[in-house]
């Protein structure tokens, strides 16, 4: 048997690997469902991805029993497991060495196995296999200081300088020194720990509803920094470091005592951790912890010096703004988390922070207990009221956009350049047809030059004539004359239904195990597509669709702002 690896910035079809003959060719990035039946009917061979071995719920079990290993091992005088607290930066590696061990389980002893250039993957393969992978190519698509320089040329100076902070000040030592001190507040207030401006977001719509209590916004990063009501104060948490203390030094020293000691007890006898620890996915444990514990220090001065009443968490998988929710839980201090996307498949993989649960709807909450497991009494529905959905939707002759919610799918190694030949040809003929025009709306994380220069080369003019790309925040008037809406698996879906515009799926493209479209589908949040075929029956589908208020409150239930006053303040 023969076996062919492909790098995701190559092609099966284009090198001099296509001359060969192959029993199996596996995509190490993700092209989707239809590409792969088209890919194996012209190659006369099977061709797979390496994310579509594993059924779901089996992935997203192993993977917790992964996140279990070392819990209970490395906890600190304040009840923090740092395992636990490391466990969310494992997530993407522990997925894939999980879906590499599924792969060798399919590759026979004797196979001959070849890879287009080398990629993390096929070491570990070559690994777990106990053999050699022949290569053909030694050549890396760019080198590290050309693949820095692209991502630097997308971002903006303020960006780049937040960047450096993160990496080199991560424990505020330098940043504390020009920091502006604040005077403590004098009545109780709600903590509101961010890293970034879309959990501050969902953090600050709470405190709006309830304009005579006060909060606290402390931001771990710039990017958590936003415009706030009046009740709300901002505040930098490098304001509160404190100079390294020497007894958190030696706390330090002895908890990497343990830490060696979990490794020979628990990580070297375990099979696929074992080579997490030989691809060097543990490396970065020991400045976490060096950072965490700083961290700590200074969020336990937040709590010594604020009247904290509660604290409601955004982002309870964020390692650094998780740690309020676990110390204040010692204190007594009554604990919250909302989720700042319409889905949270992180709940099914640690251990819950907080004591109650805030589900922006019905689909939510559904999802965190019998998708993530969560304990039912520890969920409640209750959306920040953001008057969604208010104003009337504009008259179907003014529906002249199409919109496509783009995303960066090379983040999971997915082909982005395959998606758009798949998509972008099918809403231009649609828009052709109807005579309306293809709005692009890229992700944050998207470069518009990159996606831009993309779709130069993808369509003839006619069809470009036809788009238009937009970045930046998604402003009312994207919904507001949309038709209807596109995406691959974003939580768009939901903010598009609750604008009573439609939305499809490119189901044939979800390579997550997470299962977000189903339960977008379960809900009537949004509408899969098994093929980019099917685009073309979307005026005949939109006939039949009614979204309902019922819908839409499955998907956002605001909760009543007594309800929320009792639960952030009790009998204050």
């Amino acid at each position: 048997m023969r076996v062919l690896l492909v790098h995701p910035e190559d092609s099966p079809e284009l090198a001099p690997w296509s001359e060969a003959s192959w029993d199996l060719i596996v995509d190490l990035g993700w092209s989707g469902t239809y590409a792969y039946a088209e890919l194996s009917r012209r190659l006369r061979c099977e061709v797979i991805s390496l994310y579509g071995l594993l059924d779901h719920a089996v992935h997203r079990d192993r993977l917790r029993e992964l996140n279990s290993v070392g819990l209970g091992q490395i906890v600190d005088s304040e009840g923090i497991d740092w395992w636990e607290v490391y466990s969310a930066n494992l997530d993407h590696t522990l997925s894939q060495l999980l879906m590499i061990a599924a792969l060798a389980d399919r590759i026979p002893v004797n196979a001959d196995v070849f890879t287009t250039r080398a990629h993390p993957a096929s070491r570990t393969l070559s690994i777990l296999l106990k053999r050699e992978i022949k290569v053909f190519s030694n050549n890396s698509p760019h080198g590290p200081t050309q693949g820095l320089a692209k991502k630097l040329r997308t971002l903006r100076p303020s960006q780049i300088l937040e960047i450096a902070g993160d990496k080199w000040d991560t424990d505020y030592q330098l940043r504390r020194l020009w920091t502006r001190r604040h005077r403590a507040s004098t009545e109780s207030l709600v903590l509101f720990p961010s890293a970034y401006q879309n959990v501050s977001r969902i953090q600050i719509a709470y405190a709006r509803m309830l304009p005579e209590r006060r909060f606290i916004l402390v931001v771990t990063r710039r990017n958590g920094r936003i415009d706030v009501p009046a009740n709300v104060e901002v505040r930098s948490l490098a304001a509160y470091a404190p100079t390294v203390a020497a007894s958190t030094e030696l706390e330090r020293s002895d908890l990497l005592r343990r830490w060696e000691s979990l490794k020979l007890a628990r990580l070297y006898s375990h099979a696929l951790l074992l080579v997490g620890l030989q691809e060097g996915a543990f490396v970065p444990f020991e400045k976490l912890l060096r950072d965490g514990l700083r961290i700590r220090d200074a969020w336990n001065i937040v709590f010594a010096n604020e009247p904290v009443a509660a604290v409601l968490s955004g982002d309870e998988n964020n390692e650094f703004t998780r740690l309020p929710s676990i110390l204040a839980r010692s204190r007594r201090i009554r604990t919250l988390a909302c989720d700042h996307g319409a889905l949270n498949l992180t709940l099914a993989l640690r251990t819950p922070c907080a004591e109650i649960y805030l589900a922006a709807g019905e689909m939510a909450r559904d999802y965190m207990v019998n998708w993530c497991g969560l304990e039912a009494d520890r969920v409640t529905v209750g959306a920040p009221d953001t008057n969604q959905g208010s104003n009337p939707p504009l008259t179907q002759q003014a529906k002249d956009w199409i919109v496509f919610f783009s995303t960066p799918q090379e983040i999971a190694g997915g082909r982005t350049q395959v998606l758009y030949s798949e998509i972008l040809p099918e809403l231009c003929g649609l828009a052709a047809r109807t005579k309306r025009k293809v709005i692009v709306k890229l992700h944050p994380f998207e470069s518009r030059a990159a996606r831009g220069a993309l779709i130069e080369n993808l369509l003839g003019a006619p069809d470009r004539a036809l788009i238009e790309l937009r970045d930046g925040p998604i402003k009312s008037e994207l919904l507001e004359r949309a038709w209807f809406t596109i995406t691959v698996n974003s939580s768009v879906a939901v903010a598009s239904t609750m604008a009573q515009v439609p939305c499809f799926l490119c189901d044939w493209f979800d390579g997550g195990w997470y299962d977000y479209g189903k339960q977008f589908a379960k809900f009537s949040a949004a509408y899969p597509l098994d093929s980019p075929e099917q685009i073309r029956e979307i005026p005949e589908r939109l006939s039949r669709i009614r979204i309902t208020d019922a819908t839409r409150n499955q998907l956002h239930s605001p909760v009543n702002a007594a309800r929320l006053d009792s639960l952030l303040f009790g009998d204050q």
